[in-house]
């Protein structure tokens, strides 16, 4: 009778979920990265799949798996964002992965996978990205800064110069849209793995590609 209850009420869960809009996050997750792996590539596929977490309100999805918004979607960011992990990848030592996808002869590129998923996996350990924005109504404005403050966390660490490096050897990034926050907002946890970089989205966090850069600068081995 216990599981009986239980089994009811988490279908009562899921129901009411469902009702309410709640989007099925793995699932849209899910489509983005079979439509990269089928055309872009499979290396940026399993970079999606294995260090991305996606946490975005129904407004949002519906412009970020939208193919018709090209790149401002989020297939046409990945091929951005994703590039800045594997510079990132490569210059904390855990491989070339550009290297390994990159062959002209197909049969190569996926003999080279194997070892793609060992670096991915290794990497997956020391970092990961997760873009939060499920209390977001995502108008033209809000969708802009929902894509930019990730972009601009990602290029900070993957290709800026002076070259970003973590303290604690570890880079868990959570770039989170808000409803209450003024301007941009870094927050590094007392072991130096965990980044949090909050934006505003009913207003504009001006500058803020700069604010993100030096709020990582305090987890900065090479500062």
């Amino acid at each position: 009778m216990k599981n009986f209850f239980l089994a009811l009420l988490l279908f009562t869960t899921a129901a009411y979920a469902q009702a309410q809009g709640t989007p099925d996050h793995a699932a849209q997750k899910a489509e983005l990265v079979e439509k990269v792996f089928s055309e872009q590539s499979y290396l940026y596929s399993q970079i999606i799949d294995k260090c991305f977490t996606f946490r975005l309100s129904p407004t949002c999805w519906e412009q970020f798996n939208n193919p018709n918004q090209g790149n401002r979607s989020g297939f046409g960011a990945m091929r951005y964002w994703c590039r800045f992990v594997t510079g990132y990848a490569k210059r904390e030592g855990f491989g070339d992965l550009e290297a390994l996808s990159n062959s002209s002869d197909r049969a190569v590129e996926k003999g080279n996978r194997p070892q793609m998923d060992e670096i991915i996996a290794q990497l997956s350990k020391k970092f990961s990205l997760t873009l939060e924005a499920e209390k977001v109504a995502c108008n033209p404005a809000a969708y802009d800064r929902l894509m930019r403050y990730p972009f601009e966390t990602l290029d900070r660490i993957g290709s800026k110069t002076p070259e970003w490096s973590p303290k604690s050897g570890e880079a868990h990034l959570t770039v989170v849209l808000s409803p209450t926050v003024k301007d941009i907002a870094v927050t590094m946890s007392p072991d130096g793995k965990k980044f949090t970089v909050a934006g505003p989205y009913l207003t504009e966090g001006y500058d803020s590609g700069s604010k993100i850069w030096n709020g990582l600068a305090r987890g900065d081995k090479n500062r």
